[in-house]
């Protein structure tokens, strides 16, 4: 149950999205106090409870056994993610979970089941559904301005061996998969936002550098249930950072670019629908937590629900099947025969 005195959120992991959590808590201080922090690093974990005004753990069953909670944040390496889920629900917490939801389907279905049987809010932090400029750019697309969705693409670029991320993002055990699984989430998710349809079948491709574990690069063709067809890249080896998404339509089209905001394109006319904010990720990330903090206080739906994040993996996993298949695959994991 929620406190007249806000949401009280105990944090597990406390890395860089750690951070934008407790900060996005400070946004909200009559809605949100960050309360507790845990991470096996008992370093980190002092550091960040520092700058919350939090109390230490470095065992998360502990934190939830001291009491003194209504919600964790979960941002753990992604093989971590299902066990501390289920503990959470086992402790009666409401959970904000950071994507993807786990890296095996079965594994969020238990998390779902678990957390619903345990009558606690499960919310799962896709958090581009967040950024104003997104959001601008979908609402733009929903008023049907520029006509309806012929075709999307979709691409990023990022040095994911870069020395500055965790070593477990090239674990394949523990990270469950390389860029695919931790950037190519949001673009599944920024697409199916963009497009306003699920992915339901896809055809892909991976690869790794030499001498790395896990796939730095990724190229697909997606279906989505209205019948848009999506390319998707994202690459993470030598080209400078990119984050692109066109939106070619009936009767124009929609570029979204994180350097240059929302523009339209009808008629030879280009027009900018929102431009790029300063600070546009912090914002998003305090309102996906003032999302969370009033579902768990309503007993409400939050924006993102576990059986979205769900679709997300799914389509996350296809991807890997057709890589290691060379077909189409469904994104609930069925090869099928039909031409994409």
């Amino acid at each position: 149950m929620v406190t007249t005195s806000g949401l009280r959120v105990g944090i597990v992991g406390a890395g860089t999205i750690a951070e934008l959590h407790v900060a996005a808590a400070r946004q909200l201080a009559s809605q949100v106090k960050v309360v507790a922090v845990c991470d096996v690093r008992a370093d980190a974990a002092e550091k960040l409870a520092a700058e919350a005004g939090a109390r230490v753990y470095t065992d998360h069953l502990a934190m939830f056994a001291a009491g003194g909670l209504d919600a964790v944040v979960i941002t753990v390496p992604h093989a971590l993610h299902a066990p501390i889920t289920l503990d959470a629900a086992a402790a009666g917490l409401h959970v904000l979970l950071e994507k993807p939801i786990a890296t095996r389907h079965e594994d969020g279905v238990r998390m779902i089941e678990a957390c619903r049987a345990a009558g606690v809010t499960f919310a799962v932090g896709h958090v581009l559904r967040f950024v104003p400029t997104l959001r601008a750019a979908a609402g733009y697309l929903a008023s049907g301005a520029v006509g309806e969705v012929m075709v999307a693409s979709e691409r990023r670029t990022a040095d994911y061996t870069d020395a500055s991320r965790p070593r477990w993002f090239l674990d394949p055990e523990m990270a469950g998969g390389g860029i695919v699984l931790n950037v190519g989430t949001h673009s599944i998710d920024k697409l199916q936002m963009l497009v306003g349809s699920p992915v339901t079948h896809v055809t892909g491709h991976v690869a790794a550098r030499p001498g790395v574990a896990v796939e730095t690069e990724a190229v697909a063709l997606l279906r989505h249930a209205d019948g848009t067809r999506a390319t998707l890249s994202v690459t993470g080896t030598g080209l400078p950072f990119t984050d692109e998404t066109e939106i070619v339509c009936a009767e124009g089209a929609v570029r979204i670019s994180r350097g240059e905001g929302v523009w339209s394109f009808r008629g030879g006319v280009a027009t900018q629908i929102a431009a790029p904010e300063s600070g546009e990720m912090n914002r998003a990330f305090a309102a996906q937590l003032a999302d969370f903090a009033r579902a768990c206080e309503e007993g409400a739906v939050p924006l993102v629900t576990p059986e979205y994040a769900l679709g997300v993996l799914g389509t996350a996993l296809a991807l890997y099947e057709s890589g290691r298949t060379g077909g189409v695959v469904a994104v609930e994991g069925r090869a099928v025969k039909e031409e994409m």
